[in-house]
């Protein structure tokens, strides 16, 4: 179903200021000029209009932007659980757990898409219900069979990462690793498995996983933050400076991202500088 987004619990949500203004009056318009078999193929198109305008929201850092949409829209279809998915995906944005529990409960209950019950995986785990959120998960994975479900990597990575925060590290280890078998790419599976590694005192299987969770989101700061962390506490400051260097020089990275990087350099040079002098 259309509008049936869904996110890992560790993908940052971000939403952008839009109007519905346009898309309104085009509902308008189109209702005296349409046959009786083409009024509802409008409809349709507006509606999904309406959709891609909150996901375009949501994908730039502007959840009370879609707040201010999706108050209206639900009202108008109250029973559209791709709506109720997108309040549910607007409500985990903005930190407010239980109400996106319940917007994804809705939607889940009205069409069992996988989509939707990951998303609702995502904040069940958020919340800390890490039981639930594992029985969702199980049943999810059969379904995705049946429904052809493309990102399996997805429904594995929240199991590893659900078993993570349950402290069954083996057994998230297992799905993380399966999470990668599918998708070798999926950089969230390599960060959670170095953070197990690290966590273990497996090190070198730590960097491993850190560099490539880096390589496959050149522009995510979190893994980049991590492995130069890493690298400090085994007494690699000048590694880690590299990464931070390189890292500040990739495209697209957001002024935040890049202000924090330059501020965790700027530490590592400045103990560099004490350390010398100290000496």
């Amino acid at each position: 179903m259309s509008g049936q987004q869904s996110f890992g619990p560790s993908l940052t949500l971000q939403i952008k200021v839009t109007t519905l203004g346009t898309i309104f009056s085009l509902i308008s318009a189109l209702s005296g000029c349409q046959t009786a078999g083409t009024a509802k193929e409008a409809e349709d198109a507006v509606v999904e209009s309406q959709r891609q305008i909150v996901r375009e929201a949501l994908d730039s850092g502007k959840p009370e932007a879609a707040l201010s949409s999706l108050r209206y829209l639900l009202r108008q279809h109250p029973d559209d659980p791709s709506m109720h998915n997108l309040m549910g995906l607007t409500q985990l944005s903005l930190r407010n757990n239980p109400r996106a529990i319940k917007e994804f409960q809705i939607a889940y209950k009205i069409d069992k898409n996988v989509a939707t019950g990951l998303n609702l995986s995502s904040a069940l785990i958020s919340s800390g219900d890490l039981s639930r959120a594992v029985k969702l998960l199980n049943q999810l994975i059969i379904d995705a069979e049946k429904q052809n479900y493309p990102y399996r990597e997805r429904l594995f990575h929240n199991l590893g990462f659900a078993y993570s925060k349950d402290r069954k590290f083996s057994q998230a280890e297992t799905w993380l690793k399966r999470a990668l078998d599918e998708n070798p790419t999926f950089f969230l599976s390599h960060l959670e498995l170095a953070h197990i590694y690290e966590n273990s005192n497996r090190q070198a299987l730590a960097i491993q996983s850190y560099q490539k969770a880096v390589d496959y989101c050149l522009i995510c700061f979190e893994p980049v933050q991590s492995l130069a962390s890493l690298y400090v506490r085994k007494g690699q400051t000048l590694e880690a400076q590299k990464l931070l260097i390189k890292y500040g020089k990739t495209d697209g990275i957001n002024a935040d991202d890049k202000s924090r990087a330059k501020s965790l350099y700027s530490q590592l040079t400045a103990g560099d500088t004490n350390g010398a002098a100290r000496g």
